[in-house]
């Protein structure tokens, strides 16, 4: 009996393992959840070549090709979530059905960067206000908070939140390099205190569109101008909003939310970017959805609207597209990595508003914005030059003249300022360089908090006959 009982065992055992493969075969599953990106099946060769990646790529494929996967990580996930409190899939299960995604615990408990790393944040925005507003344009930036720092009440009893994370202390610096920001998580707050409405999604990492409208409006009220404020808008408030981080932990049956849907008006409204056939009402259906495609770059004119605009957003100013598409006579609206204005002298700007989330701070340096360095002038401090523990390299990019690198730390303290100082022909001029590495160039996988770029105008042709130091202030 009991050998009996094994080989039955031993039976039911393979042919369940053996289902998910032979369904796999018959009719494979998409599978992804959330934002995953899609599965696809492995090349042999690529690019000519045979693919040495084809083992971890069609181990990735096949995971997420098994048929009832999104159903498996549902009960997986509603079991642990609800009983064991566990993180699964990069989402934190709170208390009353709020979700939360993990990548945000760092700065809800407070773990800090270098000091050295949120001084080269606050001076990377510095140097950008100072060139947007050389060029006779108003700047803004700000920070999207993060939906436990307005909302932490809701977040598991483990997670402690600190009064001091790496925004408290990068926005000490932004005073003391006088940048013009506006503090949406201060704003946000004082808003919880005067009303009820919730001003975050539960199932999502982002705030919803009355939360959006008042960023917006706290974002135009630090810009300076007169702006539409939408207030008195008609607006649904409807139940049937689908999560980013809700169908993460429950992709089979995520549970919806409740979000604002105002009543704009669209049709004076002229996209020049992504250009469609689609109407105007469902092209802004599609932007404001979480498809999160074609809205790299947006571009409108709106003839009822005044002033122009050009604002570097994440996937939170998306929610805010509503308002600034109907406020500004033209917008640009893009979520590229590179902050690029070295156009603005032929397509000029009334504002620049550069917007990022509170958990993503560390990609303000990132990439160097695409900005012409400022030149200064009498600059004295350390002056070092490539050898030893330096690294600086020279090149023509565009007919600018590019000079990156990286320093002897020894060399750097926490708050110095970094110059390049090019002289070509006897005569020396002096600018000031993004604390910025360039991890591309210079082939490397580190983030070096001592590295530094400055794009200089101009001087691309003759970047061969350049004397160039590096001076550390």
């Amino acid at each position: 009996m009991k050998k009996t009982v094994g080989i039955i065992y031993t039976a039911v055992f393979i042919a369940a393992c053996c289902v998910p493969l032979a369904a796999t075969l018959i009719s494979p599953s998409s599978g992804t959840t959330g934002k995953e990106d899609e599965a696809k099946a492995p090349q042999l060769f690529s690019d000519g070549r045979l693919n040495d990646s084809i083992g971890t790529q069609f181990n990735d494929f096949f995971t997420k090709s098994i048929p009832f996967r999104s159903q498996v990580i549902t009960a997986q996930n509603t079991l642990s979530g609800a009983f064991l409190g566990k993180e699964n899939n990069n989402v934190i299960t709170g208390k009353n059905g709020w979700l939360y995604t993990k990548e945000s615990t760092d700065e809800f408990i407070g773990v800090r960067k270098s000091s050295r790393a949120l001084h080269n944040a606050s001076e990377t925005i510095r140097i950008m206000q100072e060139c947007v507003t050389a060029k006779g344009m108003n700047f803004v930036f700000t920070v999207a908070p993060d939906k436990n720092q307005i909302y932490p009440e809701y977040m598991p009893a483990g997670y402690i939140k600190s009064d001091t994370n790496n925004l408290t202390v990068l926005e000490k610096y932004l005073r003391a390099d006088k940048v013009n920001y506006v503090s949406l998580k201060d704003e946000l707050l004082g808003l919880r205190k005067k009303n009820k409405s919730l001003l975050y999604l539960k199932g999502d990492t982002h705030w919803n569109g009355l939360g959006a409208l008042y960023g917006y409006n706290a974002i135009m009220n630090g810009l300076g101008g007169e702006h539409e404020s939408f207030s008195g808008t008609d607006y649904v408030y409807s139940n049937d909003w689908y999560g980013d981080i809700a169908k993460m932990a429950y992709p089979a049956a995520p549970p919806v939310c409740r979000q604002y849907y105002f009543d704009i008006d669209y049709s004076r409204i002229r996209f020049m970017q992504p250009r469609t056939s689609q109407s105007n009402d469902k092209l802004m259906e599609d932007l404001m959805s979480d498809k999160e495609e074609n809205d790299t770059n947006i571009r409108t004119i709106n003839p009822a609207g005044k002033d122009s605009l050009y604002i570097s957003r994440d996937s939170f100013g998306r929610a805010m597209l509503p308002f600034l598409v109907s406020n500004y006579k033209s917008t640009y609206i893009t979520r590229t990595r590179s902050f690029d204005l070295r156009a603005a002298d032929k397509n000029k700007y009334t504002d620049v508003v550069y917007e990022i989330v509170e958990r993503k701070l560390d990609s303000i340096t990132d990439t160097a914005p695409l900005l012409y360095a400022p030149e200064v002038k009498n600059v004295s401090g350390t002056r070092l030059s490539d050898g030893g523990k330096n690294k600086v390299a020279v090149r023509n990019i565009d007919g600018a003249l590019k000079v990156y690198g990286i320093l002897d730390k020894s060399k750097v303290s926490d708050d110095s300022r970094i110059y390049v100082s090019v002289r070509i022909d006897g005569k020396e001029r002096t600018y000031e360089a993004f604390p910025i590495t360039e991890k591309e160039l210079l082939k490397t996988e580190e983030k070096s908090e001592y590295g530094f770029t400055a794009l200089i105008e101009g001087l691309g042709d003759i970047s061969s006959e350049a004397e160039v130091a590096v001076i550390v202030k």
